[in-house]
């Protein structure tokens, strides 16, 4: 829920034209960018004999966030800036000292309406979502010691392109 920065812009314009074919056509646009989310480093397991069952954070060796350089899907962070806390004691790391890839995305389309009679109108649509094929990552794995700690193995959808059709009446 602490997305530090967001933008998101969407708006509608009418293409020029006035001819049966080539007028009444609508162009729309949805651009949405925004930096990443917080994590925090968990352990799989509570050895605080406190609480109920589940993890607890970890213990903080040194500040864990990669130069944007070194950032890999193999690597987000730097996993060796944390260890398990010692059984029954809590873990040193702060909540959200971590941050996840941010979100890029723009989504188009393309529409006009063909009336035919007063109550009978045809919707052309051509949509593309995520339209420049901009990959935006899954989230590391958080758990210390598991296997996906610190590596990202997800992204949203690729481009996805439809076409489509409507009758109203």
């Amino acid at each position: 829920l602490d997305i530090q920065h967001r933008f998101a812009l969407s708006g509608v314009a009418s293409l020029p034209g006035r001819s049966r074919v080539f007028g009444g056509w609508k162009l729309g646009a949805i651009a949405s960018m925004q930096t990443g989310g917080a994590l925090t480093a968990i352990t799989q397991t509570n050895t605080t004999n406190v609480f109920s069952a589940g993890a607890q954070r970890a213990n903080l060796l040194r500040n864990p966030n990669l130069p944007n350089s070194q950032k890999s899907l193999t690597r987000w962070f730097d996993t060796s800036a944390f260890e398990l806390p010692a059984p029954f004691t809590f873990g040193t790391a702060g909540r959200g000292i971590l941050r996840a890839d941010g979100r890029i995305n723009f989504d188009f389309s393309l529409n006009k309406d063909f009336r035919w009679r007063e109550r009978l109108t045809t919707q052309l649509r051509l949509e593309t979502f995520n339209a420049f094929n901009h990959a935006d990552f899954g989230l590391p794995g958080t758990a210390l010691a598991g296997s996906g700690f610190g590596v990202i193995n997800a992204a949203s959808d690729a481009r996805v392109v439809q076409l489509g059709l409507r009758m109203a009446f």
